[in-house]
Formats: C-alpha cells, structure tokens, sequence
C-alpha cells in the first residue's frame, strides 16, 4: 500500500488593501516632506524625488479609484458634512499638486534636461511653483487632520500592536530559588 503525500499549498498571504495603503501613504508623506526642504536636499534630487512623488500620488489615485468614483456620485445627495469637506479638501489638494508637479517640470533645471527636454521658463511659472508648493503644506495638514482617525487606527493595528504583541503574549517565568 502507498502513501501519498498531500501537497496543498498554503495560500500565500496578502497583504490587506489598507495595509498597502498605510505604507503608501508614509512613503508620500515622506518623500514630500524631503522634497519640500529644497536646500537641504539640493535641486538634482528635489526634481528627480518630485517626480517619483508624482508617479505614487498617481498610483495612490488609481488604488482609490473605486472610492473616488463612489464619493464622487454621493457627493451632491446624501454625503455628510464631514465627508463633503473631506471631498473638497482632497479635490483642492489633487488640483494643487496637479499644478505643483506640472509647475515643476515646467521650471525643471536638471531633470527635464537629462531627459533631453528644455523650456524657458518664466517667473509665473516659478511663483506658481512656490504657491502650490506652500498651498500643498496647508492641505496635507488640513488632510491629515481630517483623516486622523484613520491614521491613528492604522498605525495602531500595523505598527503598534505587531511591536507589543510579542511581549502580551511572553510568560513571565518565576526564578527558582537559590538552595
């Protein structure tokens, strides 16, 4: 008689849509808040990082896509107060950053010119940039504010628990007396 082995697989663990989101939402945070510093970081990488930062708030657009859409029908009949402001407040913020990434290649010293396009720019073009980019800083506040909730909810389930469920679950063993 044979044995035969089993040989189902585990179903491989995905990573739960929020979960991407969080990290997603750090990693912009993040980034933003580098390329906003531009004497800290230099003009090569404050263009090269801006634009990095505009491909992830483009994919952080199109993995909300289904949200969007879905506000955006309930937005004119039965959408509460707090989350029409929350629309609108992300609707300045996505005209704002439209206008600060293009603004920004538009002024592009370095990056644009690597990549073997160049224009001359003019000082509206420059002032738009400084705007946007001090209009950006107020809504990302204005937008983290709003959604601190769920910010807080998400850094408790994704950073905070996993660092202290180690010690919840650890036995504290007795010491064995000295004899």
């Amino acid at each position: 008689m044979t044995t035969k082995l089993s040989s189902r697989r585990r179903p491989a663990r995905r990573l739960s849509e929020t979960l991407k989101n969080f990290w997603l939402d750090i990693a912009i945070f993040v980034a933003f808040v580098i390329d906003w510093n531009l004497r800290l970081i230099g003009l090569t990488i404050h263009e090269w990082l801006g634009i990095a930062l505009g491909a992830l708030l483009l994919y952080h657009l199109l993995m909300h896509w289904n949200w969007i859409v879905a506000v955006g029908r309930r937005l004119i009949s039965r959408l509460p107060a707090l989350e029409r402001i929350k629309a609108l407040v992300d609707i300045l913020f996505f005209v704002n950053m439209v206008l600060l990434i293009a603004s920004g290649l538009w002024i592009s010293e370095v990056a644009m010119r690597q990549i073997g396009i160049t224009a001359e720019p003019g000082v509206l073009w420059r002032r738009l940039h400084t705007l946007s980019a001090d209009w950006a800083l107020w809504l990302l506040g204005l937008h983290l504010a709003l959604n601190w909730r769920w910010i807080t909810n998400a850094a408790r389930r994704y950073l905070w628990q996993p660092l202290t469920r180690p010690f919840a679950t650890r036995t504290i063993q007795p010491k064995e007396s000295l004899q």
